[in-house]
């Protein structure tokens, strides 16, 4: 496990429209080995990326179709100008070896480089008064008008208050708002 295997593992991710989740998995499993990852290397990596793959929540096929279609084998053939495909992995191989005899069956549900399913999809990070250490979001998964989009934030301190006050007949909340919960995040719930 070194830099260059987490660099691909983000990219990787940023093709296949992955879960955020993966980013609090990736830097602390970085961490422990003392790796310097943060969330500005997925910045940095991952969010010029295009995303390939034409899978739910983002898309319209399912996992299974995926498999089928060649697997994260396929895609990681299609990324590897982005890759360390000298990188040698787990296997004994190169990144490169490993994904060189993969195919891909199914073009609707693994897209080429050339031409994504979705581009500049990856993962972004955002910063502001909100989020001033970052907050992820998967563009891949967001509708168009949720990229852009101004409104008020209505802020609940934890998950109490959000429990306390979110059926509230007198909360000033509308559609246009923004529900922001803070402390719980990767800290995770309950």
């Amino acid at each position: 496990l070194t830099r260059e295997g987490f660099e691909n593992a983000i990219r990787t991710l940023a093709a296949i429209g992955g879960s955020t989740n993966a980013v609090i998995h990736l830097v602390a499993i970085a961490r422990r080995l003392g790796v310097n990852l943060t969330i500005d290397d997925f910045d940095r990596l991952a969010s010029e990326m295009p995303c390939l793959l034409n899978l739910q929540p983002s898309g319209e096929f399912l996992m299974e179709d995926f498999c089928y279609a060649g697997g994260l084998p396929a895609v990681m053939k299609e990324i590897l100008p982005a890759l360390h495909g000298n990188h040698v992995t787990v296997s004994g191989k190169s990144v490169a070896e490993n994904v060189a005899a993969a195919q891909n069956f199914n073009p609707a549900v693994i897209k080429s480089m050339a031409a994504p399913f979705k581009e500049k999809a990856g993962i972004a990070v955002l910063r502001g008064n909100l989020a001033p250490r970052g907050a992820v979001i998967k563009p891949s998964a967001a509708t168009p008008e949720l990229m852009v989009h101004t409104g008020r934030a209505v802020v609940f301190e934890d998950i109490e208050d959000f429990h306390r006050r979110i059926d509230d007949e007198a909360l000033d909340v509308d559609e246009t708002c923004i529900l922001v919960l803070k402390n719980c995040g990767p800290k995770g719930y309950p």
